[in-house]
C-alpha cells in the first residue's frame, strides 16, 4: 500500500509519541508499504520546529526518513489544480494539497484529521 504521511503522523512516529494510533505505527512499520512524505509536511515541520512548537530537529526529522526509506512527493501542477478546484468547505490550503496529492498517487493518508472524510479520501489511523 501507498501511504502518504501527514505532517503530525509523521513527528509522533519519528518522535515515538503514544500519540501515533496502534494501526497507523502498523502501517508505517509494515515493509511492504511504501512511505511517501509531502513536500507540504516537510514546510509544515520545518517552520513549527523554527518557531519551538515541536521539539525535533530538522536534521534529526531527514535523518529518521532517510533510514527509514520515506519517499519525498513533491507538489506538482496537477496537484495544485486539483486542490484548488475541489468543492470541500476546509480552507486549509495545506490539508487540501494532501488531499489532491493522496487522490492523485493513489495514496491512502495517515492522519488523525476527520475532515479529510468528508471528500472521501482514503484516511488511515
Amino acid at each position: 500500500m501507498r501511504l502518504l504521511l501527514d505532517s503530525h503522523a509523521v513527528y509522533w512516529w519519528v518522535a515515538g509519541s503514544p500519540r501515533l494510533s496502534a494501526t497507523a505505527r502498523g502501517l508505517i512499520l509494515d515493509r511492504e508499504n511504501v512511505l511517501l512524505i509531502s513536500a507540504v509536511s516537510i514546510y509544515e515541520l520545518e517552520w513549527k520546529a523554527q518557531r519551538s512548537r515541536i521539539a525535533l530537529p530538522p536534521q534529526e526529522l531527514r535523518a529518521a526518513l532517510r533510514r527509514n526509506d520515506v519517499e519525498d512527493l513533491p507538489i506538482t501542477h496537477d496537484h495544485a489544480e486539483y486542490a484548488a478546484q475541489f468543492d470541500w468547505d476546509h480552507r486549509d490550503p495545506w490539508d487540501r494539497l494532501l488531499a489532491a496529492q493522496a487522490r492523485l498517487e493513489n495514496c491512502a493518508l495517515v492522519s488523525i484529521d476527520e475532515v479529510f472524510d468528508a471528500i472521501g479520501v482514503d484516511r488511515q489511523w
